[in-house]
C-alpha cells in the first residue's frame, strides 16, 4: 500500500479499534481521531490519504468536520463516511458535504477496503 495512511476519526473506542485492525491488516497505517476536532489536528499533523469518519461525534459531528476537511487547504484527502446514524435517504446530503463515500453500518469490510483502494488509485 506504499505506506499509505488512513485517519479514522468515531467517537466508539470498539469501532476504531475494528477499522484500526482492518486496514492495518490491509497494509495502511492508521492514526485516530476521537471527535471531529481532533480528527482535525491529526490530519494536520499526519497528512492522511484518506479519511474515515462518523458522523454522529461531540465536539465537531460529522458535517462540521467534512466541511472543515473540505475548505482546509492543509487537509487534501478523500473523506469516507461510515456511520449508524445517517439515513440512507441522508446519503445525497453527505455527498453534497464533500464526502466522496458513504457507507451504513455495519460496514462490509471489503467493500470498504475496495472503495480506499479506489479512492487511492483516483486520488479522491
Amino acid at each position: 500500500m506504499d505506506n499509505k495512511t488512513i485517519l479514522v476519526i468515531d467517537d466508539d473506542p470498539g469501532f476504531r479499534l475494528l477499522l484500526s485492525k482492518l486496514f492495518e491488516s490491509a497494509g495502511y497505517r492508521v492514526i485516530i481521531g476521537e471527535e471531529g476536532q481532533s480528527g482535525l489536528e491529526a490530519a494536520w499533523s499526519h497528512k492522511p490519504d484518506i479519511i474515515v469518519t462518523d458522523m454522529d461525534m461531540p465536539v465537531n459531528d460529522g458535517y462540521k468536520t467534512i466541511q472543515m476537511f473540505r475548505y482546509d487547504p492543509e487537509v487534501q484527502a478523500p473523506v469516507i463516511v461510515v456511520s449508524g446514524t445517517v439515513d440512507v435517504r441522508d446519503t445525497q446530503r453527505v455527498l453534497d458535504a464533500g464526502a466522496s463515500a458513504f457507507f451504513r453500518k455495519p460496514v462490509d469490510r471489503a467493500e470498504l477496503l475496495s472503495k480506499v483502494a479506489e479512492l487511492l488509485t483516483r486520488g479522491g
